[in-house]
């Protein structure tokens, strides 16, 4: 999109990786206030929803870790694009819909890779 904001740079993303902070949501939390906070290597996992929450990004590669996790299960993984406003202007993140077996493996696969995980 023309105007729009560049991508960050490496040192940029490596001092948000950096920053350490508590998430601690409730189950009754919206996708809105789920993705306030997050960031490039912090998924939230909704065992209720069976959804896991993440921002993509090409420093952390959350979405390639969770498909080459699933192997061939990940042709039948739904991953919606989700948008801060109605008109879909402003994404703000994904939500993967994962069986609890596939999320449990997921999650400790993007664990090693460094990435936060936080569990409504």
């Amino acid at each position: 999109m023309p105007g729009g904001i560049g991508p960050v740079d490496a040192e940029c993303a490596r001092a948000l990786c950096l920053t350490e902070r508590e998430v601690c949501l409730p189950a009754s939390a919206d996708e809105l206030r789920i993705f306030y906070n997050l960031s490039m290597h912090r998924v939230h996992y909704f065992p209720q929803r069976g959804a896991v929450y993440y921002v993509e990004s090409r420093h952390v590669p959350v979405q390639e870790t969770l498909l080459a996790t699933l192997g061939e299960a990940a042709s039948r993984v739904q991953i919606t694009q989700l948008y801060l406003d109605r008109l879909g202007f402003f994404k703000i993140g994904k939500r993967a819909t994962l069986t609890f077996e596939q999320a449990v493996t997921v999650l400790v696969a993007l664990r090693l890779r460094g990435v936060r995980v936080s569990v409504s």
